[in-house]
């Protein structure tokens, strides 16, 4: 007791500067306690994106574009009708597709296949190994890769044609990557991220989408994607992630150049499943006159395509790009 006295004394004689004192100290302490309310009781912040250094993450994402549990089917070429004069007209020598595409002569003496492997860019050392295959392949990198001009001229040098992949909305849960288009984006939204999109590198002859069983459906998102490309003279793939997209159809209608992929090569990763597949390829490039087959860097799909690759030519089969099978799709020399 006579220690609490001893305090209301002092603090009576010495009022002001412990009144000071205690504001003074109310101030430093206020945000620390509010620091440690807000973790201890409010929303954490979000955590950094799983993105920003992909290839220090030892679980690395699963390269697909099916929906769980909706493996994508195989699909021949059907008839299409004469393609209108805008598309002929997108077709003219300086075409930044036409500029960029790797240069291939022979287009009717044997069948065509292009081999397209998406997803290129996140995982750094089976994307390598996917440009040092044998080709002419067409390597479709993700927008939100590291160093991608980097890697996307390290790929054009090996003799490989190049693609922007870019993530759309799917119908399922499947994560698409960052600044996806979305079905719910306004024109100049969706115009706005496949700008951003297309200036991060160079070199490549147009895109195809990654994921997008929502968004291809979707005319309107559609339209808007495929005006960008036409006033960049680039063509599209429609990766055909769903029966439902309209976007080889609109492109038509536009006049934008495109091609539909026929076979997924990897829906199943098991070895033997992506060999049944290639053996997919051969058939519709005889019966059709050429095939767009796509791939993704899995371990399965790498291992597959380095032992098949070099006996395309002696099947009767060429290895081409993408932008040899859209010039014999229109009948473009």
């Amino acid at each position: 007791m006579d220690r609490l006295q001893a305090l209301r004394l002092w603090l009576v004689a010495h009022r002001r500067p412990a009144i000071i004192a205690g504001i003074a100290l109310l101030v430093i302490a206020s945000p620390l306690v509010g620091y440690w309310l807000a973790d201890r009781f409010g929303t954490k912040p979000p955590p950094e994106p799983k993105y920003a250094r992909i290839e220090d993450i030892p679980d690395l994402p699963q390269y697909t574009e099916a929906e769980p549990g909706k493996p994508s089917p195989t699909i021949e070429e059907k008839p299409r009708a004469a393609p209108p004069a805008t598309v002929a007209t997108a077709a003219a020598p300086e075409a930044a597709w036409r500029r960029n595409a790797v240069p291939f002569r022979d287009l009717k003496s044997r069948p065509l296949v292009a081999i397209v492997i998406d997803d290129v860019g996140l995982d750094r050392p089976r994307s390598k190994r996917a440009w040092e295959l044998p080709g002419p392949l067409t390597m479709s990198f993700l927008p939100y890769a590291k160093d991608l001009p980097e890697q996307a001229r390290t790929a054009r040098a090996r003799g490989h044609e190049l693609m922007l992949h870019l993530p759309m909305e799917p119908s399922g849960r499947n994560d698409p990557g960052p600044n996806a288009l979305r079905v719910s984006m306004s024109d100049g939204e969706v115009r706005q991220r496949v700008t951003a999109a297309l200036d991060g590198f160079d070199g490549y002859a147009g895109l195809n989408n990654h994921m997008g069983s929502r968004f291809t459906v979707s005319r309107p998102g559609m339209d808007t994607v495929l005006r960008v490309l036409k006033a960049r003279g680039l063509m599209f793939l429609d990766s055909r992630t769903t029966a439902q997209s309209v976007g080889d159809a609109l492109a038509q209608e536009l006049g934008v150049p495109s091609i539909a992929r026929h076979v997924f090569l990897d829906d199943d990763e098991a070895l033997g499943a992506v060999r049944t597949k290639l053996a997919d390829v051969e058939r519709l490039a005889r019966s059709q006159g050429f095939v767009v087959a796509i791939g993704h860097p899995h371990e399965s799909t790498l291992q597959a395509l380095a032992e098949w690759l070099p006996g395309v030519a002696g099947k009767g089969l060429a290895l081409a790009p993408a932008t040899a099978v859209l010039r014999k799709r229109n009948g473009w020399d």
